[in-house]
């Protein structure tokens, strides 16, 4: 009953940024004078920032034979930069916040990162082909998330709307389930319930659900985590009374809801958002900032190597010679 996940932290159509980059291996370097205003040795800018060819060279433990400046991996490379030093110059803009590419900031992010993140990096880091600024380039990256989500979700604006028109998004629970073949079976543990047996002993003798121990589904969860009629009986069924049955692709359940949580105030979600706010929505919001951040941003490529282009916030290899 429980819906697929298509959203993603790192997931935007287009938008070439974050981890994947990190497979390329960097080489050798395109010398040569200044080209369309950006000096040699530097092979980009972002809103007057430097990105050097040392900078993108120094990702990859790569021999300088294996790959050219101008060829695609390093155009991977060199977006990856782009799009961070725009990200965190942009947040600094945008919100005041002090340099997020400091060894300060990330040391600061790694101390509270969580499980995920650090996995995420440690897996960076044991790419034999990447080098310790490989590394350090995706803590920022990171870094900047994990801040301008706490900004953006933490915005009078935002809140308010959210409030005023997506309560039930705010809703959290913790329920339990029982599945099983028939409408006939489902009543039948529905009446050994109520007769007074263990809800999940009966649910380990009779659920279907094989992944669910004792009947207990994730808590807390959203009711829009799960399909309909599902989500329905879990955002409305008196705590502690079991529901049901209800039917659904997977079968016919009956349903006991054990708690239900959502914030009493617009001052309370603005306590904490995060606790209460679903990581969907967090994620849209974050990513039309990172879409944003681009537009605004002035990126110039060198010349030699590319040209940007917005349409897909990536480089374009610059045209073959006559």
């Amino acid at each position: 009953m429980k819906q697929s996940d298509n959203s993603s932290h790192f997931t935007v159509h287009a938008r070439r940024i974050w981890i994947a980059v990190f497979t390329a291996v960097v080489g050798l370097i395109l010398a040569g004078c200044a080209a369309n205003g950006v000096p040699s040795g530097v092979s980009a800018t972002v809103n007057g920032i430097q990105i050097t060819d040392a900078e993108i060279e120094g990702l990859t433990n790569g021999s300088e034979d294996e790959v050219s400046a101008d060829g695609e991996e390093y155009r991977n490379l060199l977006t990856n930069s782009i799009v961070t030093t725009a990200m965190v110059s942009t947040a600094q803009e945008q919100f005041g916040l002090e340099d997020l590419s400091t060894k300060e900031a990330s040391d600061a992010f790694l101390s509270q990162a969580s499980q995920q993140d650090i996995e995420l990096i440690g897996r960076v880091a044991s790419n034999p082909e990447l080098t310790e600024h490989a590394v350090d380039l995706v803590i920022v990256q990171l870094n900047v998330r994990e801040t301008v989500k706490r900004q953006l979700a933490s915005e009078t604006e935002f809140l308010q709307d959210v409030w005023q028109n997506d309560q039930n998004l705010l809703m959290q629970a913790c329920a339990r389930h029982i599945l099983v073949v028939t409408e006939e079976e489902a009543n039948v543990a529905k009446d050994r319930f109520e007769a007074g047996e263990d809800f999940s002993a009966l649910a380990s003798e009779l659920s279907l659900d094989t992944q669910s121990p004792g009947g207990a589904l994730p808590c807390p969860s959203r009711p829009d985590d799960f399909l309909q009629p599902f989500s329905s009986v879990v955002a409305t069924a008196p705590v502690g009374i079991v529901a049901g049955p209800v039917e659904t692709q997977f079968g016919w359940h009956i349903v006991l809801v054990d708690s239900r949580e959502f914030p009493q105030s617009l001052d309370e979600l603005a306590a904490d958002p995060l606790r209460w706010l679903p990581p969907s929505i967090i994620d849209s919001t974050w990513i039309g900032w990172i879409n944003e951040a681009l537009e605004v941003s002035d990126i110039v490529v060198r010349s030699q190597i590319g040209t940007w282009y917005p349409p897909v916030d990536g480089i374009i290899p610059p045209a073959p010679s006559p």
